[in-house]
């Protein structure tokens, strides 16, 4: 249970009243996105408080903050809740996801450094550790690290779009069980390991390719799982955009060797 930042301090302390919104944003994202709060519910400002041990007026900034994440909607004259299943919405997450982290892993790609690649090389033996479900929350918590650590270079502005685009899109893959099977955790490693060869050579064409392939065959298999009558036209062209991009640059894309 987290601390009552707020209760015990100063009404008028800033940091204090700082520290709540963080809390309470921080552990409400986590219920909404591991799915503790499921899609469609309602939620109560006093009973969500008392949960998280923060007041409710920092708990209303957390949920207005999340709103603009498009993890809560909410709705004139009643409570709040947690938006239901939209398929075309996870297709335009993906779809944006795709192109903007493409982009940002060719923007860092150039620059990473030996202990940025040390770092990744971490991560992804933390995956194949706690891979196949032995333990989903760490696997988790080091698959977002990776990600993170490929645009590591791209600029806190972006960084923070994609943090965003990231919790909405794992909350769809989360909700489909295909994320659980065997052999979907092989060829997640597969893919994982070529996304960061290709970025730690300076390969940016190919790191933003590979990753754009990646991220649109996780949104596919989810989409084929939750709603396959779904109109999935928006990932694939949003593939199509990166690979004929990176066709026609990797001819001519500087090389490292591997650090």
């Amino acid at each position: 249970m987290p601390q009552k930042a707020d209760s015990a301090a100063s009404p008028d302390d800033p940091a204090a009243d700082r520290d709540a919104v963080t809390t309470a944003l921080e552990e409400l994202r986590s219920l909404i996105v591991t799915g503790e709060l499921a899609p469609g519910s309602e939620l109560s400002q006093v009973g969500l408080a008392r949960r998280l041990g923060v007041s409710t007026t920092p708990l209303r900034e957390a949920l207005r903050q999340l709103e603009a994440e498009g993890l809560v909607e909410s709705r004139r004259n009643r409570s709040p809740r947690i938006p239901a299943f939209d398929p075309q919405d996870l297709v335009s997450v993906y779809s944006q996801r795709i192109l903007l982290e493409s982009f940002a892993i060719a923007t860092s790609a150039p620059r990473l450094e030996e202990a940025d690649i040390a770092a990744l090389d971490a991560c992804l033996a933390e995956m194949r550790e706690w891979g196949d479900a032995t333990d989903f929350p760490r696997w988790e918590e080091a698959h977002l690290a990776f990600h993170a650590g490929l645009v590591a270079h791209a600029g806190t502005q972006l960084q923070g779009q994609l943090a965003t685009l990231s919790a909405r899109s794992d909350r769809y893959r989360r909700m489909s069980v295909l994320g659980q099977q065997p052999s979907a955790w092989s060829i997640g490693e597969a893919e994982h390991q070529a996304i960061l060869e290709a970025s730690a050579q300076a390969r940016a064409a190919d790191a933003a390719a590979l990753l754009a392939r990646h991220l649109s065959r996780s949104a596919l298999t989810v989409l084929a799982h939750l709603a396959p009558d779904a109109e999935s036209g928006g990932i694939r062209l949003a593939l199509e955009i990166v690979t004929s991009w990176a066709e026609s640059s990797s001819k001519t894309q500087p090389r490292r060797p591997s650090l």
